[in-house]
């Protein structure tokens, strides 16, 4: 099992022929992982997740749905439904572990993300100005905390509460996010010099 550090921040590298996550623990200058693949963002190439002191030891492969180990076994699933006037619903399925759900957490988040002022304030405007927090857990798991970060550019930030929680899943949750849910006007430079006719 990769075992994920207990704080840690996810900063998103966007190109033409390459997309890259960095992942930042606390206390520690250099990444302790790096979860990359060739091409946009919106391909349909699994990353693959690099751990190690120089970041040259396969850990695995994620996608925005599942993540795998080295030797391609599942470890789980992550899945997102967006519903209109309640929380999207958000679940992280670990196979040793169980079931997770993902909520808001704070009051500011359920009323932008599960209310009918949805509509005004689930924007790119309210990424830059407020972050949200989901909790992930469940009976038997203090799982995790994911918050995207305020600010225009996507930013990630992790706290592990329960020691089994797997890195390799929780990156996939990340993908998943990033590529479905957030807003960053990177994504969109990427896909005008990719692809003119796109959009």
């Amino acid at each position: 099992m990769i075992q994920a550090p207990e704080a840690f921040t996810v900063s998103v590298e966007y190109g033409r022929n390459h997309t890259a996550f960095h992942v930042h623990a606390d206390g520690r200058p250099e990444p302790v992982a790096r979860m990359q693949k060739d091409g946009g963002y919106d391909t349909r190439y699994p990353y693959r997740v690099y751990t190690g002191a120089g970041l040259d030891e396969l850990a695995g492969f994620v996608t925005p749905f599942a993540a795998m180990t080295a030797e391609r076994a599942e470890l789980g699933s992550v899945r997102h439904r967006e519903r209109s006037l309640r929380p999207d619903d958000w679940t992280f399925t670990q196979h040793d572990l169980g079931v997770l759900t993902g909520l808001p957490e704070g009051g500011a988040n359920k009323l932008r993300h599960g209310s009918p002022l949805r509509v005004v304030l689930d924007h790119a405007w309210g990424d830059a100005l407020f972050s949200f927090k989901l909790r992930f857990s469940s009976a038997g798991s203090e799982g995790f905390e994911f918050t995207r970060l305020a600010g225009v550019r996507a930013r990630y930030r992790i706290t592990v509460h329960d020691p089994r929680v797997n890195l390799l899943l929780i990156l996939a949750c990340v993908a998943q996010f990033n590529t479905y849910a957030a807003s960053d006007p990177r994504k969109a430079a990427v896909d005008v010099t990719a692809n003119p006719l796109k959009g």
